[in-house]
């Protein structure tokens, strides 16, 4: 019977194999597939962000945001 002859010397190949698989999944295709997921920033984001900066007042940063969220669609 060939088939039983060596039978398991496949496996010497196959388990590096499968673990270069998992390491090449690891190393670039995840870190592939998450680029360009980040969310578009919005105006309100920007404006959070300056009032954060302190660059604009509360009162300023109020009525900006009233502002937008009348005006942006959710």
């Amino acid at each position: 019977m060939m088939f039983w002859n060596g039978g398991w010397a496949w496996a010497w190949l196959m388990i590096p194999m499968v673990l270069v698989m998992w390491a090449v999944i690891a190393l670039v295709v995840i870190p592939w597939m998450r680029t360009g997921r980040e969310r578009p920033r919005s105006p309100i984001d920007g404006l959070d962000d300056r009032f954060a900066a302190g660059e604009i007042s509360v009162e300023e940063y109020r009525s900006r945001r009233d502002e937008l969220e009348r005006r942006t669609p959710v």
